[in-house]
């Protein structure tokens, strides 16, 4: 994962170098995810110029309505692929649950 990450960043680098700042944001909830961000982030942009702050979700909600929004758009790409298994089903209900409530639900939340 953090090889995959690190080759993702290299082939975008001057993307990422355009950029003042660069935050990455994980809510913490698997280790190995944390350690790949961490180490791949550090090991392209610079030790040095990553800064680590303890943060609060609160101040990043933003980034949780996009992370929501992406996940139920994820979701109806790998239903329509018909490759959502178990884990799709047992959370959003079928496909024509998960259209009803959760993707018409985000998709009135659309600008």
């Amino acid at each position: 994962m953090g090889r995959d990450t690190s080759s993702a960043m290299v082939e975008h680098l001057d993307f990422f170098q355009s950029f003042d700042d660069v935050k990455v944001y994980y809510d913490n909830g698997q280790n190995i995810v944390k350690q790949a961000l961490d180490r791949s982030v550090g090991k392209v942009l610079s030790k040095v110029v990553v800064r680590r702050r303890k943060t609060s979700m609160a101040g990043y909600r933003l980034e949780q309505v996009a992370d929501y929004l992406s996940t139920i758009e994820l979701a109806l790409v790998k239903y329509e692929a018909k490759e959502d298994g178990e884990t799709y089903n047992k959370f959003f209900g079928g496909i024509g649950s998960f259209k009803r409530n959760w993707l018409k639900q985000a998709r009135c939340k659309r600008i």
